[in-house]
């Protein structure tokens, strides 16, 4: 028989059922993780207590099934115990003869069965862990920028540290984090209000965001010209302009990469003897000139669509561009 609460509060079997579904967790999942049997988690979400064992055993549901939710189990065991008018039906006891004691030995087998209980118990712990910190929003402490400020230039140096596992994105851009969650990166900044929002997402998608507002006054500086040699030579020089927008880049020259930011109206020369890989947040803004083995003063220019990131361009010392090169 369904018992319906007689006050306003939500019921045992409500608060049990809305904790559930907030946390997106099916009833199968509940089963596997809790060992309590399908049949009976629908009895407590529906409040159907009269259907469930005695209240010895279905005191012990109540609370292991909270205390897997995240509830205080103390407290819905003392609900659920009011909702059954205080009442605690005794399991049936069974008549049980003495038997002899018998001394117990300790062989091989128990051993085995020990160890394999301790570490099956140590799954369940770690896996319970697991769900836990996952269900939560993942942590984020911003080191740098300690806040909102002016910067009398055109970079500032975005640092801090998130959760464990996490995924980092600086201005929806994503950043390498070490093992502890760290993680350090350049911004170029335009002049005047520049907004930095920085995100960290686990896997199951919980998000937390930390934004701030830099007041960027960088100095008039002027942008020495970069050429690259003006006849074919043996090896490969690249010079890498950016305009309209700031743009970071990945560059790879003879295995050693590069990761940088580049302003507007600014270029940057590379050489190398064997090949240069380039990757472009904003293939629209990016310009280059190549000058290898076999042209001279190569120009592609755009790279791409505004916004638009190409990843691994290759550019070798006897390549020839008869078109733009492939995007790998």
């Amino acid at each position: 028989m369904k018992e319906d609460s007689p006050s306003l509060e939500p019921t045992v079997a409500q608060t049990l059922k809305k904790r559930r579904t907030g946390l997106r967790l099916s009833l199968a999942q509940v089963e596997l993780a809790t060992k309590i049997r399908g049949k009976y988690l629908v009895k407590l979400e529906s409040g159907d207590y009269a259907e469930l064992p005695n209240d010895i055993y279905a005191r012990g549901f109540v609370a292991k099934y909270a205390n897997f939710l995240g509830l205080d189990s103390a407290a819905v065991v003392k609900q659920y115990l009011a909702e059954r008018g205080g009442r605690i039906e005794a399991a049936p006891t069974k008549l049980i003869r003495p038997v002899p004691s018998r001394r117990l030995t300790v062989t091989p087998k128990i051993m085995i069965a020990g160890a394999l209980l301790l570490a099956a118990g140590a799954i369940v712990a770690y896996l319970g862990w697991q769900f836990t910190a996952l269900a939560a929003a993942p942590r984020l402490e911003i080191s740098s920028p300690t806040g909102d400020q002016v910067i009398g230039g055109s970079l500032v140096t975005v640092a801090g540290e998130a959760s464990p596992g996490a995924d980092v994105f600086v201005n929806d851009s994503p950043v390498l984090t070490d093992g502890n969650g760290r993680f350090s990166d350049k911004l170029a900044l335009q002049e005047g209000i520049n907004t930095i929002e920085v995100v960290a997402k686990n896997k199951l998608g919980k998000t937390t965001t930390v934004s701030r507002s830099i007041l960027a006054k960088p100095p008039k500086i002027a942008n020495a010209p970069v050429s690259v040699p003006a006849a074919p030579f043996d090896g490969i020089a690249m010079s890498v302009t950016i305009k309209e927008a700031a743009t970071w880049l990945t560059v790879k020259v003879d295995g050693k990469e590069t990761r940088l930011t580049m302003l507007p109206g600014t270029s940057q020369l590379f050489r190398g003897e064997r090949e240069i890989k380039l990757t472009t947040g904003n293939a629209g803004a990016t310009s280059l000139v190549i000058t290898n083995k076999v042209v001279a003063n190569k120009s592609l220019s755009p790279l791409g669509q505004d916004g638009e990131i190409k990843r691994n361009l290759e550019f070798a010392k006897d390549t020839n561009f008869p078109e733009a090169p492939a995007n790998r």
